[in-house]
């Protein structure tokens, strides 16, 4: 892994962590700041900032980063907070979980996605709310006697 002065076309500020095309890593690996990967990584890859993954990379990992675009090949769930872009050689198997999702003619994805949201934490059930519906339905049986 070498740092060096960011090249990336997905955020232009601070420095880019880059795997090149003959490296081989096993294993979970945490970057901060941006990554671009061009080789293979078998684990899971985390990224504080935005992830490239080249037409050369193949990844069976499960991924999370801010915004991941795709060029090469992945096998794992992938959940980015802003943005997942499947560029036309891309080949990607898993589930995804992201704001914004975008996929160019050409590409390949097998798996699920779910948007994130960015409004309020979903709602939660409790005790007192299960008895919303059963009271609805009391008050119109009392007035239909």
């Amino acid at each position: 892994m070498f740092k060096r002065p960011s090249i990336n076309p997905l955020n232009s500020g601070g420095d880019t962590t880059f795997i090149a095309a003959d490296c081989q890593i096993t294993g979970s690996i945490s970057i901060k700041g941006n990554a671009r990967i061009d080789g293979k990584i078998e684990g899971n890859v985390q990224v504080t900032g935005d992830l490239v993954i080249g037409a050369s990379a193949f990844l069976k990992a499960n991924i999370e980063a801010s915004t991941v675009n795709i060029a090469g090949e992945v096998c794992g769930n992938i959940k980015a907070s802003s943005l997942l872009e499947l560029n036309a050689t891309a080949r990607l198997v898993g589930d995804i979980c992201t704001r914004q999702f975008k996929v160019e003619q050409g590409a390949h994805f097998t798996g699920s996605s779910q948007l994130l949201e960015e409004t309020i934490a979903p709602l939660t059930l409790t005790e007192n709310s299960k008895e919303l519906y059963p009271l609805k339905e009391k008050k119109l049986a009392s007035k239909n006697r």
